[in-house]
């Protein structure tokens, strides 16, 4: 009998075993895989380096000498290719898989944040990146924009929100990385959190009143903070010079003083008139006066280059590109996929739509990439590691039936 267990016992832990290794192979419908967010995404890539090389090309001189880089567009380029596997990696990974190591990845992402005071490189009087051996420094707050949707879809998974105490995991989840991304300061990174987060609660079950509240309560400590002196006095000044930049004599008064960004991304996007001045050939790029044109001002740089046409066209593909993705979220049987699918159309259209609204003026001044068009390594890698989530997670060729499937 001894023996005859212990046979039996093998037997189910080589089948454990195999399972496991099988959560590692890859298992896409092609019929279920959705080629137009594909298209749409490589769409959007083509542009975004489109702009970036007009963007390095008007001033090659002056991005050589800053950044001590003779090709700065290769570099760009360079970390799109090394970017590629984790967008593979995304499409292959298991729900399973994923669900289970879900606070493991979260965890990661919260040690990284936490060696950034310690080991982390300074640049712009921030201290936010790690240095890599792969070309390019790691910001880990982008990062963990994604470890934050996956953790919150494992926290969700059973918890539709209906009481007091079933926030409080999924709203740590959220607040933990965020006060570490302030204390860096990033206050720009941080503004994309709230919105990815509450957008996930409602897609949990959670009521409209009490997000509601919830967002309320976030504004009445917001202002408690800034009466209290928790934010910076620099990004005291930003919010009062947006509160001003309504009246235009005072961008005009200010345009080489606190309203120099606002001022020059006015000029640039009204110098674009109807149809553009054409790649390349706008002010923004050709005079160089805009601040960080290839990454937190890219967007002024399509209005004026593509004008009210062209760029609006780019708002309506970008828009798109989100609202098809939230979309397919609503296809997906699996709770935890629908979630992090979601959570990954939000991720798009929140970091979209405060883009171009700081840009415009709609919202005050921050440092903020548009993902798959602007610079940055960690950026692109977080793009597209969160792009091969969805693409993965909806092709697959089971559906788990959960208690809200048809909901």
């Amino acid at each position: 009998m001894k023996r005859g267990r212990g046979r039996e016992f093998e037997y189910r832990s080589r089948g454990r075993s195999k399972a496991g290794w099988r959560l590692l192979l890859p298992d896409l419908s092609p019929a279920r895989f959705d080629w137009l967010v594909l298209l749409l995404g490589l769409v959007l890539l083509g542009t975004g380096l489109t702009f970036v090389a007009a963007c390095f090309d008007a001033n090659t001189d002056f991005r050589s000498d800053r950044m001590g880089d003779g090709d700065p567009f290769g570099k760009h380029l360079k970390t799109v290719l090394v970017s590629v596997p984790v967008l593979l990696a995304g499409l292959y990974v298991r729900p399973v898989w994923l669900r289970r190591n879900a606070y493991l990845i979260y965890a990661v992402g919260i040690g990284l944040l936490l060696l950034v005071p310690f080991i982390g490189i300074e640049l712009n009087s921030a201290k936010r990146w790690l240095e890599t051996p792969v070309g390019f420094n790691l910001q880990p707050s982008e990062v963990m924009k994604v470890a934050v949707i996956i953790a919150l879809g494992r926290a969700l998974y059973r918890n539709h929100l209906e009481t007091f105490s079933s926030w409080l995991r999924p709203g740590l989840l959220a607040l933990v990385p965020m006060a570490l991304i302030v204390a860096q300061p990033d206050l720009g990174t941080t503004l994309t959190f709230p919105p990815v987060t509450l957008g996930m609660f409602y897609l949990a079950g959670a009521r409209g009143r009490t997000i509601l509240g919830v967002l309320l309560a976030g504004v009445l400590f917001a202002g408690i903070a800034m009466q209290t002196g928790l934010v910076k006095e620099y990004q005291l000044r930003r919010i009062e010079t947006w509160q001003e930049s309504f009246a235009p004599e005072m961008v005009i008064a200010e345009r080489n003083a606190a309203a120099f960004h606002t001022y020059n991304s006015r000029v640039a996007i009204g110098n674009g008139g109807l149809q553009g001045t054409g790649v390349g050939r706008g002010i923004a790029n050709r005079a160089g006066h805009l601040p960080m044109k290839e990454s937190d001002s890219i967007w002024s740089v399509i209005a004026e280059e593509l004008g009210l046409i062209g760029s609006g066209g780019v708002l309506l593909a970008y828009s798109l590109f989100a609202m098809l993705i939230l979309r397919a979220a609503g296809e997906v049987r699996d709770r935890f996929c629908r979630l992090v699918v979601g959570g990954v159309g939000l991720y798009f259209g929140a970091h979209f739509f405060i883009h171009v609204g700081v840009n415009i003026g709609l919202l005050p001044l921050t440092g903020l990439t548009l993902p798959l068009f602007s610079t940055g390594g960690s950026s692109i890698l977080s793009s597209f590691g969160a792009l091969g989530l969805v693409l993965g997670l909806t092709a697959r060729r089971v559906a788990p039936l959960d208690a809200d499937s048809f909901r």
